[in-house]
């Protein structure tokens, strides 16, 4: 028997396994991939100041940007901040094996398919052993969720994200081969020709390029989300010869779970909505919310108490933090904004720089953003 199990192998999920694991108690990870990060869908852009306080080494740095230019229907801006590009199937392994190195267990190809509470207290974990196809149950005190965004949380108790149209983008992305990138900056480009409420970034590695979609289905446009992606890479002299190593999609919350704790139950990263709705950033906030769980999970379990009312101080602890007030922030401005897409289409560029760029910008070059295309609006900013 273990004491936690968490389902999912992710930054959150192991960042949760590590802090339970550094205090003595019996966890383990399941992860449906052959190794952690395997099958991860992420543009792989980290904060300079999120990749310092993940302590993340050199080797897994793949490029140290020094700017950003984001492509608007008017014009370019161009802002310099720290950022650094990794490999998410590289770090999620790096942050599982330091839960591993913690005294964490980790099984690969098991795939979590029930979580039960029983009448005992404990819950009951059914796994399929996806190399064997054994079926097999694990008997725990607490289970923390971090499954991503199609989490098994919302079914087995009250808490999780729960997905829908109005509470998912959807990303895609390609990896093109391009040996010893020279690019050191990266690019987002917004407008309606290439997502009605979402973006296309190009972020350079070591030797690949991530590109990526994101689009919000309840806006429009995710069947076309593949021919979108497409046409931009056609459209690039420097892309469109590049070899396709890698495709892959999944959906991404926009929306904060409701409630992320339940009797002998957590959720984190993912599984509870610890995505940013505009910007759709998420590794930080799941190492963040992952730590809190783990704290949390320690004090319940030497307290002997795993109900919701002791976990509620995880939820608590998580809601005081900035980047959960940024997440509901964000969420809060694309449920009031997103209707007017429907007139605009180049409303979400609009509104990501007036929220992310409008201290460039006087009030009367505001007005004319918001007017364009009735009034012409080129601005070509550097900051």
């Amino acid at each position: 028997m273990f004491d936690v199990v968490i389902i999912g192998a992710g930054p959150a999920g192991s960042s949760t396994a590590r802090e339970i694991a550094r205090s003595g108690w019996r966890v383990v990870l399941l992860e449906r991939g052959a190794y952690p990060g395997q099958r991860n869908v992420c543009g792989g852009s980290i904060e300079g100041t999120d990749a310092e306080e993940m302590g993340l080494t050199d080797d897994l740095i793949h490029k140290r940007i020094v700017r950003r230019e984001h492509y608007f229907p008017w014009g370019v801006t161009t802002v310099t901040s720290p950022h650094v590009t990794t490999l998410r199937r590289e770090l999620d392994r790096w942050l599982a094996e330091q839960a591993v190195a913690a005294g964490a267990e980790l099984f690969t190809r098991t795939q979590a398919r029930a979580v039960i509470r029983e009448t005992t207290g404990r819950v009951a974990v059914t796994v399929t052993d996806l190399a064997t196809h054994r079926e097999i149950t694990y008997h725990t005190h607490l289970v923390v969720f971090a499954d991503g965004p199609n989490t098994l949380a919302p079914r087995s108790g009250n808490l999780g994200f729960v997905r829908a149209p109005t509470t998912t983008a959807v990303g895609l992305i390609y990896e093109l081969d391009w040996s010893n990138t020279p690019l050191d900056h990266y690019e987002v480009h917004l407008g309606a020709r290439f997502s009605p409420w979402g973006y296309i970034w190009v972020f350079p590695k070591r030797d690949l390029l991530n590109v990526g979609i994101t689009i919000l289905p309840s806006r429009g446009g995710s069947r076309l989300i593949e021919a979108r992606l497409q046409a931009f890479i056609e459209s690039r002299p420097d892309l469109r010869e590049r070899p396709i190593v890698r495709r892959a999609g999944a959906h991404i919350p926009v929306v904060p779970a409701a409630r992320i704790h339940d009797d002998s139950m957590l959720a984190v990263g993912d599984a509870a909505g610890m995505v940013e709705a505009l910007t759709e950033a998420g590794i930080a906030k799941g190492v963040v919310g992952g730590r809190l769980a783990g704290q949390v999970a320690c004090e319940a379990l030497a307290a002997g108490d795993l109900s919701a009312a002791f976990l509620s101080r995880y939820q608590s602890r998580w809601q005081a933090t900035s980047r959960y007030r940024m997440i509901r922030f964000q969420s809060r401005i694309t449920r009031a904004l997103l209707p007017f897409s429907r007139l605009d289409g180049n409303f979400y560029a609009k509104v990501m720089q007036v929220m992310f760029l409008g201290g460039q910008l006087s009030r009367w070059q505001k007005l004319r953003l918001l007017a364009y295309p009735i009034l012409k609006l080129h601005t070509t900013r550097n900051t």
